[in-house]
């Protein structure tokens, strides 16, 4: 087999390549998402909202590159008929995200004064 026949799609449904846009969906969604809670946040929260924000930046990015990462170990596993273990992706993701919405919605409420 070739690099050029390795390297093409393992289905003809692109379920790998779909999951994979979908990871990179969310994680562009999450750093535009921190970014305008930076934005926004900023006169309510002060360097807290940097904080967050920045710290949700980074998980962003860190989910952009583990899941292009962990997208060519499946994919090179499956054009080699090898077996591959599941992930934590979702998880990995899921609990400093939660964490940082709740910190920002606490932060959020103890501070704001609308009268």
């Amino acid at each position: 087999m070739t690099t050029a026949e390795h390297d093409g799609p393992f289905d003809v449904g692109l379920q790998a390549e779909r999951t994979l846009l979908a990871w990179r969906r969310t994680s562009l969604a999450l750093a535009v998402g921190n970014a305008i809670g930076i934005r926004y946040l900023w006169d309510t929260l002060g360097l807290a909202a940097a904080f967050i924000g920045i710290t949700g930046l980074g998980v962003a990015a860190a989910t952009w590159i583990i899941i292009s990462i962990r997208y060519r170990r499946f994919h090179t596993a499956l054009r080699a008929e090898e077996p591959f273990g599941g992930g934590l992706m979702p998880l990995a993701l899921a609990v400093p995200v939660l964490t940082g919405c709740l910190a920002a919605a606490l932060l959020a409420f103890t501070n704001w004064a609308p009268w």
